[in-house]
């Protein structure tokens, strides 16, 4: 009898102890990259204690030769992502997208290495500068030579709601239905109308403007007002694609 009881109290002691490292594990930052698509790094960061708010990343570009750290990105997983919502993580606003002129840098070959909240993601990257990038595992990631970068701009958002668009909705300045993902409003003095811009990863048309968006300051569609408060202001590296 006394020897059950043992038992007994040993595997009620190891459950215990498997549930609170479940827990433990559950809450624990994590982070993923997913690929290098046109030079641009894709991946995602999520903090399971708080599924539905966005987490900041930190990204950092080291050449592997050097050991020099090139590049220390600072930006906030909030990009939707439909795959993730169905995997369950949160409500799929935690993507991001890096834009990195990958033109600008010496030849050699890169490290890409990811935090959320200090632990290390998941994966980490590689990614070749020169000749030795054209190769068949990595041919369709060296296209990125059309991207002039801007410089810094500001980023706010609008929707089609009347606080936004003073009753215009959807209809922009040039006549096309605004679109999440795709239309941008800019100053034609900085950004001609029509111009393909890249911020963050996505790629905008510059289609509409507004009577606040001057200088360097881009006004970006959103579905509804939520998402253009949790936009908010931001301060962006903007990119123009050259045809």
């Amino acid at each position: 009898m006394k020897k059950q009881t043992w038992y007994a109290a040993f595997a009620l002691a190891m459950l215990l102890l498997l549930g609170s490292t479940t827990r433990t594990y559950a809450a624990e930052t994590t982070g993923y990259f997913d690929r290098i698509e046109n030079g641009v790094i894709v991946g995602w960061g999520w903090d399971p204690s708080t599924p539905n708010t966005a987490v900041p990343v930190n990204v950092t570009v080291t050449n592997e030769e050097t050991g020099e750290t090139i590049h220390d990105f600072e930006q906030t997983a909030a990009v939707y992502r439909e795959d993730l919502e169905t995997e369950g993580i949160g409500n799929g606003r935690h993507g991001f997208r890096i834009s990195v002129n990958w033109n600008s840098m010496e030849d050699g070959v890169y490290r890409i290495e990811g935090r959320t909240d200090g632990r290390t993601f998941e994966n980490t990257l590689t990614y070749t500068v020169g000749e030795e990038a054209v190769t068949e595992e990595n041919t369709e990631t060296q296209t990125d030579t059309n991207l002039v970068s801007l410089g810094y701009f500001r980023t706010t958002g609008y929707c089609p709601c009347r606080i936004c668009s003073e009753g215009y909705g959807r209809t922009t300045s040039t006549g096309a239905l605004a679109t999440a993902n795709h239309t941008i409003a800019v100053d034609p003095r900085v950004i001609p109308l029509g111009s393909k811009i890249m911020i963050n990863g996505i790629v905008y048309i510059a289609e509409d403007r507004g009577g606040g968006v001057k200088g360097n300051h881009i006004d970006i569609y959103f579905d509804t007002h939520s998402q253009t408060t949790q936009h908010g202001n931001q301060m962006q590296e903007v990119f123009l694609l050259r045809s």
